[in-house]
């Protein structure tokens, strides 16, 4: 499969893109932010602050003969607005969890997401598990393989471990993302791009505004 990532700066209003929304959901302080910041500016703040309402931020991809646009959202983790992030589940493509390996209650949330999602999507929404942090590899409290075995168990389609502060495996992540939904595109469109479907896949040019947009929680 031939895959590349198009820089911001070769992206042309004329251009065609399938797009797709991902989100990223988990719990507060895992690192999403940090996740989605590394992936499309290849930059990473010290400084923690907890995200309040919703943002989102844009990679382009070529995927073979197709031009895939990611619209990743980043969400809210405190568990006083997980009513609001239940709503935001709508018309998702894919969804990223992620938890932090040196922090065990973070992993043992994903049931709860995991019932979260399922509850209040498709059951066949693709959903993606990210361990973040593997830089403090040397306090982590999450085994690989225990998390690789949930993944399994659990039905999901990718399972990575990454650190958003060195950028470890971070962009591998939506480079999957890309070419999981290239594959069902044309599976489900038979060669063809579909027009709508269960993967919430909708042909646009590229004329919006790709400013980074919220909603505040409160």
């Amino acid at each position: 499969m031939d895959i590349k990532l198009i820089p911001e700066s070769q992206v042309s209003n004329s251009d065609e893109f399938i797009n797709f929304k991902i989100i990223i959901i988990g719990d507060s302080g895992v690192g999403k932010s940090s996740i989605l910041k590394r992936a499309v500016k290849n930059r990473f703040d010290e400084s923690y602050q907890a995200t309040i309402g919703f943002e989102f931020l844009l990679m382009h991809f070529s995927v073979n003969e197709l031009k895939i646009k990611l619209q990743i959202w980043d969400t809210c983790g405190q568990e006083m607005y997980r009513s609001l992030v239940q709503g935001f589940y709508r018309n998702t493509s894919l969804a990223l969890i992620v938890y932090d390996i040196s922090k065990k209650p973070s992993f043992d949330s994903l049931d709860t997401w995991l019932k979260d999602l399922r509850a209040h999507t498709d059951q066949e929404l693709p959903i993606f598990i990210a361990g973040n942090k593997f830089d403090l590899d040397n306090e982590r409290q999450v085994a690989y393989k225990d998390a690789k075995d949930y993944s399994l168990s659990s039905r999901t389609k990718y399972f990575t471990e990454c650190s958003a502060k060195t950028g470890y495996h971070v962009e591998d992540i939506f480079y999957e993302a890309a070419k999981y939904l290239y594959n069902a595109c044309k599976e489900l469109g038979r060669n063809k791009i579909p027009s709508n479907n269960k993967l919430k896949i909708n042909k646009d040019n590229n004329n919006e505004n790709n400013k980074p947009k919220k909603k505040k929680c409160c």
